[in-house]
C-alpha cells in the first residue's frame, strides 16, 4: 500500500502535533521516523542540518505499519518549499491527501531561529541575515524564504485537486485543536476518536549557560536520547529547561519583515480566498 497522505509543512507551525496526533488514530499509521525526506532528499542533503533522509524505497516502506490502515502518513516540512517535490509525490501518488499547515511568516521565521540557535545551527543576529542575505544565504532561506508561501502552495494546486488540500492555520490549531483534528478526519475520511492532546516542540530554554553549550551538539542530545529512559528523560527536562515565552524582535525588524511578506500575504489570500487580516502584515 502506498503511502497517501502527506503533511508537507510548514516548519515550526504545528507538523510535529498534528504527526502526533493522527497516529493515535487506529486507523492511521504515520511513519516512524517524523521526517523522512524521501521526496526532497535531494535538497535537503545540502542543508546545513546534515538531517539523514530516507533515499530508498524498500526502507521509506519499512517506516509503516504491516498492519493494513486505512491512511498511511508521513510528514517532512521540506515538501512544502521545494519546487520539485509536488511532482515527486503526484508521480508516486496522484491520489495522494495533501494537509498543510501555515503559522503568521514573521512569528515562523523567528521560531525557527530561535530553534537553529538554540540546537547550536546558527551563530548569527538575526538582523544581520536580514540586512545581508547572501552573506547568509542558507539561514535567509530557512528563515524568512520558508514563509513566502504563496508559490509553494501554488504548485500543489496547480497539480493536485482542490478537494486533495487541506490548509490548516496554526493559530486555529492551536487555539481548538479538537474542532481542527475534526476537520483532518473529516478530509481524510476516517471516523472521529478522541485523542490526546499533548503540546509538542514547546519553546524550552536551558536553565543555565553550561547546559545551553551542551545542547548544542547533536552527539551528546543524541547520546543522552538513546541511552536514557524516557522518564529519566522527562525529569531532567524539567529540571534543567523551562518553557519561556518567546524573546521579541524590534519595531524596526518587525517592519522590515513585514513589508518582505506583504505582497506575498496578499497573494495567499487570493489563492485561498481567505482574510488574513489578523497576521497583521498588510
Amino acid at each position: 500500500m502506498k503511502v497517501n497522505t502527506f503533511i508537507v509543512g510548514a516548519a515550526k507551525a504545528g507538523t510535529t502535533s498534528l504527526h502526533h496526533y493522527l497516529n493515535q488514530h487506529t486507523d492511521v499509521s504515520m511513519s516512524s521516523v517524523k521526517e523522512p525526506n524521501f521526496f526532497s532528499s535531494k535538497e535537503v542533503g545540502s542543508l546545513f542540518y546534515n538531517s539523514k533522509c530516507i533515499t530508498d524505497s524498500n526502507d521509506y516502506h519499512k517506516l509503516f505499519s504491516k498492519e493494513k490502515r486505512q491512511i498511511r502518513g508521513e510528514a517532512s516540512v521540506s515538501y512544502l518549499y521545494y519546487e520539485n517535490v509536488p511532482n515527486r509525490i503526484h508521480d508516486y501518488n496522484s491520489e495522494a491527501k495533501i494537509i498543510i499547515m501555515l503559522r503568521e511568516p514573521i512569528e515562523r521565521a523567528l521560531s525557527h531561529y530561535l530553534m537553529d540557535c538554540r540546537l547550536g545551527f546558527c551563530s548569527v543576529k538575526l538582523e544581520d541575515i536580514i540586512a545581508d542575505s547572501q552573506s547568509y544565504p542558507q539561514h535567509f532561506q530557512q528563515y524568512l524564504e520558508l514563509g513566502n508561501y504563496y508559490s509553494q502552495l501554488k504548485r500543489y494546486y496547480d497539480i493536485f485537486k482542490k478537494e486533495q488540500l487541506l490548509v490548516i492555520f496554526y493559530e486555529d490549531f492551536k487555539n481548538d485543536t479538537k474542532k481542527v483534528m475534526k476537520s483532518v478526519f473529516n478530509f481524510l475520511e476516517i471516523e472521529q476518536q478522541e485523542i490526546y492532546f499533548s503540546i509538542k516542540n514547546p519553546f524550552l530554554m536551558p536553565s543555565n549557560a553550561l547546559i545551553s553549550k551542551l545542547y548544542k551538539y547533536k552527539i551528546i542530545r543524541k547520546g543522552i536520547k538513546t541511552i536514557l529512559p524516557v522518564s529519566l528523560l522527562s525529569l531532567i527536562s524539567s529540571k534543567y529547561f523551562s518553557v519561556k515565552s518567546k524573546p521579541m524582535i524590534s519595531n524596526t525588524t518587525a517592519q522590515k519583515l513585514k513589508q518582505f511578506y506583504k505582497s506575498d500575504v496578499f497573494q495567499l489570500e487570493k489563492l485561498l480566498n481567505v482574510d488574513l487580516a489578523r497576521w497583521n502584515i498588510k
